[in-house]
Formats: C-alpha cells, sequence, structure tokens
C-alpha cells in the first residue's frame, strides 16, 4: 500500500521532520552558502513562511548532527561539520503584560545556557549575561559561538498599540543585541529573522555588521516555496487535490497558483508560494485562507482605520526601496509593514525610476484582509458581516445585480463615521465596494490594468462581467455615460459572458448610495 506524505504543518523542528518521515523541501543548498562565509545575517520574511525551521535547520548543522543532513544538498565532503555551542534565541509567540515580560524571557533562555555552560553569579543584568554566556560557551567547548534569533521583532509588533510597553523593550532588546558586537571574538556566525527589516531601526544600531539578505536575488527562495520546488515534490498531492475537486491536475495547480502564490522579495526574484496555505491546502485537500486564519492582524486593520487608508490603492502602490523599510516608528510608514508583514508584495520594478510597484500578492490574501477590515468601514459585526457577505456571494453569482446595490446600501446605512469629511470622500464610497468584493472571494480590478484612473472597478465571475463606474454626488446617468463613452465594455463585446454594467450614485449628505441604474 503506497505511504500517505507526511505534512510538516506546524512542525518547526528540523530534527523531528527528518526523524519522522514527514516532507522536507531541501534548502540546505542556501544555508551552505551563508556557513562557507561565516558573518553576521539578517533575513525579513512575513510570519509562517519557514523562518523558525530554517533556524532549526541552522541548529542542527551547527551542532554537528550530520545523519540528519544525509541525502540534502549541504552533506558534501568539503562542508565543514565541526560542531559549535548554538544559543537560539526564540522570541516568537511573545505574550506582553508588562515590563518584565522581556526581561522573565530572555532570563529564562540564558538561564537554559547556564546550566550547560556556567554562569557569574549576581549579574542580573541582562546584556552582560548574554555576554557572559557567550565567553563561557567558548572557554568551555573551545570553540566559538552561534547565535540565532528568531522573531526578534515580536515584542515590538505585538505592543505597537502601547507605546511606553514598546519603547522599554525597544530599549531592552537593543542592549541584548549590542553584544553582537562587544563579542565579537567570540561568534562564529549569527543569523537573526523577524517579520520587519531592521536597517533603518536603531534596535541594531550596536550590531551594524549584520548582513541583510532580505533582499538579495540568490536568497529569495530561501523561505517558502517555489513552483519548481512545489511540481519536484508535491505533484502527486496535486494529482490528489484534482482528483477531490473533479478539475485536471494543472487547473488544481492554477488554484493553489491564484490563492497562494505571488510572492516576491526581490526585484528580479521567482514567485513564492505561502509555504503553511499550500501544504495545508494539499493536506486537507481543499482550498482555504489557512495562512490567514492563524492570526488576525489587529494592528494593520487599526493602521488602516486611523490613516483613512484607500485599500484599492493596494492593488498598485508605488514606492521607493526606502519605503519598503519601516522606519524608527512602525506606525509612521502602513505600507512597510504591509509589506513585510506579507499583505503586499513586489509586482514589479522600474530600473530607471528606481520604483517599485506594490499589490497584493494572492487571492487568499485579498479575501482575508478584506473581511477583516469589513466591521471597521460598516460598524457591523463579524457574524453579521459574514451573513452580508453569504447574500451578496449569492446576489452577484445570480448575477442578480438589483439585489447586490439593495445589500449594498444596507451595508452602508452601518457607516460609522457618519456625517464626516471622510463619508463624503468618493474614495471612500470605491473602498466599500472594493472590500465587499474582495470579501466575496473575487478579484476586482480597481482603476484596471494600471496605477493611473481608468474605470472604477471591473469583476468577472464565471457567468458575468461586472462594470462600475461610481459618482459622488453626480447621477447615475452621468456614470453610465462614462462607460458607453469610454467603450469600458468593448474589450468584451465577444465574451461568452454577460456584461453587466452598474452605474451608482453616492450622496454625502445621505452618507448612502441613492440611486443606481443598471443595463445588460
Amino acid at each position: 500500500m503506497e505511504q500517505t506524505l507526511r505534512y510538516p504543518i506546524g512542525i518547526q523542528t528540523f530534527s523531528k521532520i527528518r526523524k519522522g518521515g514527514y516532507l522536507y523541501v531541501d534548502k540546505t543548498g542556501y544555508i551552505k552558502k551563508l556557513v562557507d562565509d561565516p558573518l553576521y545575517y539578517f533575513l525579513s520574511r512575513p510570519r509562517r513562511f519557514g523562518k523558525s525551521l530554517l533556524l532549526s535547520t541552522m541548529q542542527s548543522y551547527f551542532e554537528g548532527d550530520r545523519d540528519l543532513f544525509k541525502g540534502l544538498a549541504i552533506d558534501t565532503e568539503d562542508t565543514d561539520w565541526t560542531p559549535h555551542p548554538v544559543l537560539m534565541l526564540s522570541l516568537g509567540s511573545f505574550n506582553p503584560k508588562s515590563e518584565d515580560s522581556i526581561d522573565d524571557l530572555l532570563s529564562s533562555i540564558f538561564m537554559r545556557y547556564e546550566v550547560l555552560y556556567g554562569s557569574m553569579p549576581g549579574i542580573k543584568d541582562l546584556p552582560q549575561r548574554f555576554e557572559n554566556l557567550i565567553i563561557n560557551a567558548h572557554q568551555k567547548t573551545g570553540q566559538t559561538v552561534v547565535v540565532l534569533v528568531d522573531e526578534y521583532d515580536d515584542p515590538l509588533l505585538s505592543t505597537l498599540d502601547r507605546p511606553n510597553l514598546n519603547s522599554y523593550y525597544r530599549q531592552t532588546l537593543k542592549g541584548v543585541f549590542s553584544v553582537l558586537k562587544s563579542a565579537d571574538s567570540h561568534i562564529h556566525f549569527a543569523f537573526v529573522t523577524g517579520i520587519s527589516r531592521f536597517s533603518q531601526t536603531s534596535l541594531f544600531s550596536g550590531a551594524n555588521h549584520l548582513s541583510d539578505i532580505s533582499f538579495e536575488d540568490e536568497y529569495a527562495g530561501i523561505c517558502g516555496l517555489s513552483e519548481d520546488e512545489i511540481r519536484g515534490y508535491l505533484s502527486d498531492s496535486i494529482i490528489e487535490l484534482a482528483k477531490k475537486e473533479k478539475v485536471s491536475a494543472e487547473d488544481a495547480f492554477g488554484m493553489l497558483k491564484e490563492n497562494y502564490d505571488g510572492y516576491h522579495f526581490t526585484q528580479d526574484g521567482p514567485d513564492i508560494y505561502n509555504p503553511f496555505s499550500l501544504l495545508s491546502a494539499l493536506k486537507y485537500k481543499r482550498i482555504s485562507d489557512f495562512w490567514f486564519k492563524t492570526g488576525t492582524p489587529s494592528y494593520l486593520v487599526n493602521m488602516m482605520r486611523r490613516d483613512d487608508f484607500v485599500l484599492p490603492d493596494l492593488d498598485c502602490i508605488e514606492t521607493m526601496e526606502s519605503g519598503l523599510s519601516v522606519k524608527e516608528s512602525y506606525l509612521n510608514n502602513p505600507v512597510a509593514l504591509l509589506f513585510e508583514a506579507g499583505y503586499l508584495t513586489i509586482k514589479r520594478y522600474d530600473d530607471e525610476r528606481k520604483l517599485y510597484t506594490l499589490s497584493l500578492p494572492n487571492k487568499e490574501v485579498a479575501e482575508g484582509f478584506s473581511k477583516a477590515l469589513m466591521p471597521i468601514y460598516s460598524d457591523c459585526t463579524e457574524r453579521e458581516c459574514e451573513d452580508l457577505i453569504r447574500k451578496m456571494r449569492n446576489a452577484v453569482v445570480d448575477g442578480d445585480a438589483e439585489r447586490f446595490m439593495e445589500l449594498l446600501q444596507t451595508f452602508l446605512e452601518g457607516n460609522p463615521y457618519g456625517n464626516t469629511e471622510m463619508a463624503r470622500r468618493e474614495s471612500y464610497f470605491k473602498n466599500n465596494i472594493y472590500i465587499i468584493f474582495r470579501a466575496l472571494g473575487f478579484l476586482p480590478r480597481a482603476e484596471e490594468q494600471t496605477c493611473s484612473a481608468r474605470m472604477d472597478v471591473m469583476l468577472r465571475t464565471r457567468r458575468f462581467i461586472y462594470i462600475f463606474e461610481l459618482k459622488t454626488d453626480g447621477s447615475p446617468g452621468e456614470a453610465m455615460a462614462q462607460i458607453e463613452d469610454r467603450g469600458y465594455a468593448r474589450p468584451y463585446a465577444y465574451s461568452d459572458k454577460t456584461v453587466i454594467k452598474i452605474s451608482a450614485n453616492y450622496s454625502s449628505s445621505r452618507n448612502n448610495i441613492d440611486s443606481w441604474e443598471i443595463t445588460r
């Protein structure tokens, strides 16, 4: 009987994966490049993209457990397998309660290693304890030390809405990480991971010799899954998914691509798939928003609300490279944080202008993020929003544009902003429609094709093509005339889908849609 592939979902320990017979997509070739030139490195990637597994693999390598690496790319005769003492500082899943929380976490980590390598009695200062620990480990083993830091920024991201606590955590971590420089002669190799890039924060100013590989093409695929890796390791799994969905293997692959592909971490890097969602889809043989369900990005949603961020822009944001890094204050740059957290990705790069275009990476992110935003724009409860999504989706799928517009009108009745300047903007009206279609699981295009102004929203379903023209304090007739005069429907004249044109007017005095026209 054929053995079923074991998917390592939620398993972040390399030795457990290898000993337990779980799927391991070989990333050790990347590790060999790093360890052959042992410096201090930093890597930024979104949550659940394999950063912890990467560090666990490095830990097993530096501890000299060669049997785990048999048959992998790093298992060569010219690889140095000399064991080194390894200090792993894992700060992920941090629970911020008070200033003592970060002190207690670091102290418990240090205490575990002090049992092995010794400690200096009476010393409570965390940076001094860390430095002594590194020196003692070197002296006791005779080998320089490897320092691995996982999710260094979790304490900071989890306290964005508590500035005093955030400041204390920042200063504490800055003091500890400064040891990477002061204890340099005792350190063989260091690798730090997180969501947020450190380059323009002060957190690592004392360790400015860290080499950031987050934007390097040769390491673009170090986390996540490339198309070649998926076809090489998971082709049988895709066939199984195809059978369950009653589609061809290529169609099943297309479903995976639409929902989980689209990440580009460098300007010329390959397409990268979300590994957590893709493996979950193959294990459970269904398409769902697995990654987004693992955590609601409340700090991101709150920033969107506070900054009046126009959601359609998320499909076409232009920025210089400096705009891709979080500055000293995370709250001052929501675009950078959205990019680093995996809700935006590089769509294209203009070398002449040194300009990046960012967009939502895939359907899973677009749908999940929009569902998280709906309660903000309508002030409805999560359950009410789910019920509204269900009804609206049925109307759109059935081609019942009149019913959809009535439901949209109901949605806007719950506008939490009332008679405010924000509610009177045409962008606010567009935001609501865009959010709803994204939450419904469709892929509308705001300002179709480019970042410049074109049609407002276009949407394809299996049987229909919807074209929207939206006005504020105008008239549906004016909007419909624009659809006709500019030939928005002309590209679809020979399509087998029914084209539905909707023109609507948003009344700033009523803070709602007051009229619309529908033609086919």
